[in-house]
């Protein structure tokens, strides 16, 4: 098996890629957003507009939804970096056409890693065994990439 560390690595290229790829198509709706829900995963509203939450098989991820940030904003990606508390395994960031993203992977504990994927005002996070690592992040990405604001009904 490979280690947290060498997942970790391969998750960020597997996150990158899909970061610059085509992004899918929309396929559910909730709350104030369309996105892409990938095989057997399922998503509910939560506390509030910007707070989701997703769920595949054992895992549970927090979707949080800032309809304030623009795309190439990285607010989130800097109140992570002064985190003192995260203790940081790998990360990158990504840029193209005015759109900023980043996935992270911190230690949770020593079984578990916290998995976070992001483009600008649109978070996905979860506390994750230290398995699929790699595969997880390509999935978190292709969600996170695929969020759509929709229009407010008035």
């Amino acid at each position: 098996g490979q280690t947290v560390e060498e997942q970790a690595t391969a998750g960020i290229i597997a996150a990158e890629a899909t970061f610059e790829g085509q992004v899918t198509e929309t396929n559910t709706k909730v709350g104030q957003i369309e996105l892409y829900m990938p095989k057997d995963f399922t998503v509910e509203k939560g506390i509030d507009e910007a707070n989701y939450t997703v769920f595949h098989e054992e895992d549970t991820y927090i979707l949080f939804v800032n309809m304030h940030e623009t795309t190439d904003s990285k607010l989130l990606y800097e109140i992570l970096q002064e985190d003192a508390t995260k203790e940081i395994i790998d990360e990158d960031t990504f840029e193209t056409d005015g759109i900023f993203g980043f996935s992270m992977i911190t230690k949770a504990s020593e079984d578990t890693s916290e998995l976070i994927v992001s483009i600008g005002g649109v978070k996905l996070s979860t506390i994750s065994e230290n398995k699929n690592l790699d595969s997880k992040l390509a999935e978190m990405m292709q969600i996170v990439q695929s969020v759509r604001i929709v229009e407010q009904q008035k």
